[in-house]
């Protein structure tokens, strides 16, 4: 049975699409200021595009695009300045969620098993989701080494940070993947030809 749009993810879903809108804005606006602010919205406004691919119902969509949007602007608008503990609670939910977003993409493209596939142990759920939050934890250190280094950026980098924030990104996919475990061992079992799609829409 087809899923029925309900008005609230209606909204979600026009709220998601204007917050890509004003990614891609950014990205050309940058042109007249920063190469790193084209690379970091441009960047940005790709990453939107995964939960519209993935087929997360709106509310999700909106929820990544809120978080990733947070994370992207956090630097140009000096939002690391807002308290000590900003920048640890940054990198603390966006791997995990960005985790979970990808973990759902590769299971929609068949690359990995259903949540509730036969035979797989639950624990995997929480497994994979925590490497790939790791990854982009990793991908993220990454980038602020290459936009301090190449780009010229005014981005706070050192030995003690990276640590610190490869630390909460593991653990918020860890926690990001537990929830997803344990939401698809509560959900109800779903006919085989949906089970590919969990949170989709």
């Amino acid at each position: 049975m087809a899923h029925t749009t309900t008005p609230l993810e209606r909204v979600c879903r026009l709220a998601a699409d204007l917050i890509r809108v004003g990614a891609l804005v950014s990205a050309v606006g940058a042109v007249f200021f920063s190469l790193e602010g084209i690379f970091r919205f441009g960047l940005l406004f790709l990453a939107l595009l995964v939960p519209r691919f993935a087929g997360l119902r709106s509310p999700v969509d909106l929820l990544v695009c809120v978080v990733l949007s947070v994370a992207a602007w956090s630097s140009p608008a000096n939002w690391y300045e807002l308290a000590p503990w900003y920048d640890t609670a940054l990198h603390l939910v966006t791997p995990g969620t960005v985790a979970v977003t990808l973990h759902l993409l590769l299971i929609r493209v068949r690359m990995l098993p259903p949540l509730k596939a036969h035979k797989l142990r639950i624990a995997s759920v929480p497994l994979l989701t925590t490497c790939l939050g790791c990854t982009v934890a990793l991908l993220w250190e990454l980038y602020e080494w290459f936009g301090k280094e190449v780009l010229g950026a005014p981005i706070a980098v050192g030995y003690d940070d990276t640590i610190l924030d490869m630390a909460a990104g593991f653990t918020g996919s860890l926690v990001a993947g537990v929830l997803l475990a344990s939401w698809a061992r509560h959900k109800p079992h779903a006919p085989r030809a949906q089970e590919s799609s969990p949170l989709s829409g």
